[in-house]
């Protein structure tokens, strides 16, 4: 890896006598790690990786390995591929069940899903990204990972902000930086930095916090994290928030990390608050460069813009009045309905906090706390629950991903070559005695699709964009 000599320069002047075993570290492999989503996995499948893996010491759900993409751990959403010091922001946030949360800057998903374990399907996780295309791709790790209490959205941070202000209990901003952090991960990034590039990336996190703090309701939380080294873009954005907003202040961790140093007060005007705040160096850890910052909120920190007007829409297309903030299917789609999950369920999955949203024949469970809000451009506006058809109700593959064993009346066990059939597309020949219907489809205990058995014959409804 060859290193700019602005960079080099920089740093052999900030960490001193450290320096040397800094940049010795650049020039290791990247280490990989992923997570386990503590809704899927089993007690057997948790023991083997504890056998087999080393955990990772700021995350409880945390190991260092790489497991392939196509291991049906990966594939039913039982873990997430993620490398080890990113893990550390959701921890550091540590959202409580039942919390409004949004996370900002959400894409590929990593923080997303991390947070939603920790929530544990209570509360409301909004998952925001300004990026249409990178924001398809968080919907599909969302899916998989199988939450229903997480929505996506495709928002700028002022445009969110207009929306839902005063909303967020929590509000995790994984800024876009500079990427000093990952230089052994992405060695691309080495090409686009330099010292302007990094002082372009204080100035836009700067404006994405003042954004995110309109949404942050009075007494609430933020946590602030880039994947750079660099001072200007961590410690100086940390004393100029400070300063800026007055009702702010850092939360000093109670748990110490091995190898996770304190932020460096002397990188931002002496603040002594900034010891509070957490850097990883991968010359001290095992993980790549990162830093976070958990803050508080005493009352009110800023004014919000405010709230767009709610208004009653009446659809006369369907035949029945719809309001935004009480959906209600025909008897038709109740009924079906109905007969699916009474089939496919032994005990139906609570959607007590969710309201039934039906656009062009799709059935969504929206949380109700953002039934009546407009405005939204949603990637995913919450669980998609399937499609009507003539005289029947198609499930979406996002709500057998929702599913759990305990919920399914019966699943389908496939073998090996079964399962390598499966993910290719082709239909699978049974000898059961199985009803007609739609069925949990699992390898190794682990659910991942939907398969509908006619007369011995399991047809394919694994998504056409996941086969291999």
């Amino acid at each position: 890896m060859t290193l700019p000599q602005a960079f080099i320069d920089k740093y052999q002047q900030l960490l001193g006598a450290d320096a040397d075993a800094f940049f010795a570290s650049l020039q290791e492999p990247a280490v990989a790690g992923f997570r386990v989503n503590p809704r899927k996995i089993n007690f057997d499948l948790q023991q083997q990786f504890n056998r087999d893996y080393q955990p990772v010491p700021w995350n409880a759900s945390g190991f260092y390995g790489k497991i392939s993409g196509h291991d049906i751990a990966q594939i039913s959403g039982g873990i997430y591929s993620q490398e080890p010091s990113a893990q550390g922001v959701a921890a550091l946030a540590d959202p409580q069940p039942g919390m409004r949360v949004l996370d900002l800057c959400a894409a590929p998903g990593g923080k997303t899903t991390q947070l939603a374990g920790l929530l544990a399907g209570q509360g409301l996780l909004v998952a925001n990204e300004i990026d249409r295309q990178r924001a398809k791709i968080l919907s599909e790790n969302v899916e998989r990972f199988g939450y229903d209490n997480v929505v996506v959205v495709n928002h700028d941070p002022d445009s969110l902000a207009a929306i839902l202000p005063q909303f967020f209990d929590l509000i995790v901003i994984d800024a876009p930086c500079s990427g000093e952090g990952m230089f052994r991960k992405d060695p691309d990034a080495i090409s686009y930095w330099s010292p302007d590039y990094v002082l372009q990336c204080q100035e836009r996190q700067r404006l994405i916090l003042r954004a995110a703090l309109k949404m942050l309701r009075p007494n609430g939380q933020v946590v602030y994290s880039t994947c750079t080294f660099a001072p200007e873009e961590d410690e100086e954005n940390i004393d100029w928030l400070l300063q800026e907003y007055k009702a702010l202040s850092v939360v000093t961790p109670t748990t110490t990390w091995p190898g996770v140093d304190e932020g460096r007060p002397e990188w931002g005007n002496d603040n002594p608050q900034l010891t509070g705040a957490r850097r990883f160096w991968p010359q001290h850890l095992a993980g790549e460069g990162h830093f976070m910052v958990k803050l508080q909120a005493n009352g009110l920190v800023t004014e919000a813009v405010p709230a767009r007007p709610i208004t009653q829409k009446k659809h006369a297309k369907n035949k029945r009045t719809v309001y935004k903030d009480k959906v209600q299917l025909t008897k038709e789609q109740q009924k079906l309905f109905q007969q699916f999950i009474d089939q496919a369920y032994q005990v139906a999955p609570d959607w007590s906090k969710k309201t039934f949203l039906v656009q062009k024949e799709q059935l969504f469970a929206v949380p109700d706390e953002l039934v009546a809000i407009e405005g939204l451009k949603y990637v995913r506006r919450g669980l998609w629950l399937g499609e009507f058809r003539k005289n029947r109700f198609v499930p979406n593959h996002a709500l057998i991903m929702a599913s759990t064993a305990a919920q399914l009346k019966t699943t389908i066990e496939l073998s090996e070559e079964q399962y390598q059939q499966y993910v290719h597309g082709d239909v699978i020949r049974l000898d059961t005695n199985l009803a007609k219907g739609w069925y949990g489809v699992s390898y190794q205990q682990q659910i991942f699709s939907w398969g509908y058995l006619v007369e011995q014959t399991l047809k394919n409804f694994y998504p056409k964009g996941l086969r291999f």
